[in-house]
C-alpha cells in the first residue's frame, strides 16, 4: 500500500480536505479523502489526563459542533501556538479550559487522532496531582462544563451519561492504559 499523489481539493480557514490517490497491494487504485488541520504546521495535538489529589479525574462536558451535542472529553489542544513546545501546550491547555495547574506532566503515549480521518498525532500526558488555581479561561466557541470524577465511579458515570451527551471512546481507552501500566 502507498500513496502516489495528494492534491488539496478544499482549503478553509482551519481545515483542508486532501485527495489522497492511493495503491494497494494488488496494484489497484483508490482515492482516499482526509482532512489536515491548517493552523498547526507539522505539530499535532495534546490530551491530559488529569487527576487531582482526591483521586478525581477532571473530564469536560464539551458541546461540539460535529456531532451537535455534548461530548465527554479529556482536556485538549492543538499544538498551534509558535516556539512552545507539546509539554507547554499541554499545561496552556489544561489550565485554559479547566482552571487547574499541572505541577508534573508525564508523557504515556503519541497516538493518531482520528486514523480514518486525519493523521493528527496526539501526544497524551498525565498530570497527577493537579492543582485549581483560577476559572477556566475556555474559547468562546468552546461550551465547555468541567466535571470532577472520582475515579471509582467512572465507569458508571459513563454508562449512565445524560441523553444530550455523548461519550467519547478514546477516554476510556487511555484509562485503560493507564490503569495497565499502573498509573492510575
Amino acid at each position: 500500500m502507498r500513496v502516489t499523489k495528494k492534491d488539496c481539493v478544499f482549503q478553509g480557514n482551519y481545515l483542508r480536505v486532501v485527495e489522497k490517490c492511493l495503491e494497494t497491494r494488488s496494484g489497484e487504485k483508490h482515492i482516499w479523502e482526509t482532512v489536515e488541520r491548517t493552523t498547526i504546521g507539522t505539530g499535532g495535538a495534546v490530551v491530559v489526563i488529569a487527576l487531582t489529589k482526591e483521586r478525581e479525574i477532571i473530564l469536560e462536558r464539551n458541546w461540539r459542533v460535529p456531532p451537535e451535542s455534548f461530548v465527554i472529553q479529556l482536556p485538549a489542544g492543538l499544538c498551534d501556538v509558535a516556539g512552545e513546545c507539546e509539554e507547554e501546550t499541554a499545561r496552556r491547555e489544561l489550565l485554559e479550559e479547566t482552571g487547574y495547574m499541572a505541577n508534573k506532566l508525564v508523557p504515556i503515549i503519541v497516538a493518531p487522532e482520528d486514523p480514518v480521518l486525519t493523521p493528527t498525532p496526539v501526544s497524551h500526558f498525565l498530570a497527577p496531582d493537579v492543582e485549581f488555581v483560577e476559572e477556566p479561561r475556555s474559547d468562546i466557541a468552546e461550551g465547555i462544563e468541567v466535571l470532577k470524577v472520582p475515579i471509582i465511579k467512572l465507569g458508571d458515570f459513563f454508562l449512565n451519561l445524560p441523553r444530550d451527551t455523548m461519550l467519547d471512546l478514546r477516554v476510556p481507552g487511555i484509562l485503560w492504559i493507564l490503569e495497565r501500566m499502573k498509573l492510575i
